[in-house]
């Protein structure tokens, strides 16, 4: 039996429509990339911007009014301790300048003396401290005292060597003190001043000149800063973080340091300092801020005072947890999900977190190793959508 043409051509026609139906109502298929959950170490940091200073460094001024000769030092010369690196023409002081001049000296003196009497006391304390601590060891070995006791001399020792350096460094400044007042006296009448009647301003360390406030001869107040010497070998990062984050942050934390292109540079943190400070961030909002302050842990070169450097200071590591790209979440019920891929479709499944750091995030529960998460979910992902990644 033949079939008539009319009715083929109404059976291809529905054959067609239905065929279009079909792929009509057929769920779309989305292109995702995936991102399969394994264990693996994960840092957090702290990453800001920081600058160089050196640790030791001086800024040399003017001890007496008078007029300034011009020097032949530049930025980057090398100087030693007690090189002279100024010279000064002092204005003559009258009666009353004399008489406050001397009374400074002899009150410097006098303080220069006490502090050296300080630090005799410190360094007979420091000696017993050390007698003490020997003779505890002694007892300590042979049971006759509680470790206790051993290590409270040990302490006290160490208590006692820091009061001498803190007496060193008093009684060093008053003599500062004392050569400054005496130095004042100079241009007061004859015999005060050297044989060509100029104040010689030499450099109480070793290093190399960082800048020249004074270069060109003219006539400066006492006071009057001349000159920045420093040791460049010498040198510490600092970098201010958020009040929220210093608290997190402690001492001997490790410290990546990178300078423009050149190779990232090791660091410790040495200190966090204990009060903090206010500064407007670059949208204008008031922040406070905390300096932390680091020391390389190898030499380094190529840097100098006040380099701009980014610093990435570690507050947290593991060497294996279970971690997503921060890219995954999405918002759910109040916390975090992300996408699960099973059997062809993205299921959207709540997750517990943990630490984070700027590109993952810890997963402490929700997902188990070998999960296959969307790294990038758009809005067109719901539960049940049929991706292929």
């Amino acid at each position: 039996m033949t079939v008539p043409a009319r009715w083929k051509w109404t059976l291809g026609a529905g054959a067609a429509l239905a065929l279009a139906a079909f792929f009509m109502t057929r769920p779309e298929v989305i292109e995702v990339e995936l991102h399969e959950v394994m264990p693996g170490p994960l840092t957090v940091t702290v990453d800001e911007d920081g600058i160089t200073r050196l640790r030791e460094h001086v800024e040399i001024a003017a001890p007496v009014s008078g007029r300034m000769l011009e020097s032949s030092l530049q930025p980057g010369d090398s100087v030693t301790r007690g090189q002279v690196v100024a010279r000064l023409a002092p204005a003559p002081l009258d009666a009353r300048g004399v008489r406050e001049a001397e009374a400074a000296l002899a009150g410097a003196r006098a303080l220069r003396e006490a502090g050296t009497a300080r630090v005799q006391q410190a360094e007979i304390a420091l000696d017993e401290a050390r007698h003490d601590r020997t003779r505890a060891e002694r007892l300590a070995e042979a049971g006759a005292i509680a470790q206790r006791e051993l290590e409270g001399a040990i302490a006290t020792e160490k208590m006692r060597q820091r009061d001498v350096e803190v007496s060193r460094s008093s009684a060093e400044a008053a003599a500062q003190d004392e050569r400054r007042a005496r130095t004042a006296l100079l241009g007061s009448g004859p015999g005060q001043q050297d044989a060509r009647g100029l104040v010689e301003i030499r450099t109480p360390m070793t290093g190399r000149v960082l800048r020249m406030l004074q270069e060109h001869e003219r006539v400066i107040p006492a006071g009057t800063p001349l000159l920045e010497v420093g040791d460049p070998s010498r040198i510490e990062v600092l970098v201010d973080v958020l009040s929220a984050d210093a608290t997190r942050i402690v001492p001997g934390a490790a410290i990546v340091v990178r300078v423009a292109q050149g190779p990232p540079l090791a660091a410790r943190v040495e200190r966090v300092e204990p009060a903090a400070f206010t500064r407007l961030s670059p949208l204008g909002v008031e922040e406070q801020r905390v300096n932390v302050v680091a020391r390389f842990r190898d030499p380094v070169t190529g840097l100098g005072d006040r380099f701009r450097v980014s610093a990435s200071i570690q507050v947290w590591s593991a060497d294996s947890v279970l971690a997503v790209p921060s890219t995954s979440l999405v918002p759910l019920d109040g916390g975090w999900g992300v996408f699960v891929v099973t059997d062809g479709r993205a299921r959207l499944r709540k997750i517990s977190t943990g630490q984070r750091s700027a590109s993952a995030i810890e997963v402490t529960g929700g997902i188990e190793p070998g999960d296959r998460v969307v790294r990038h979910p758009d809005e067109r992902l719901v539960d049940g959508t049929r991706v292929r990644g």
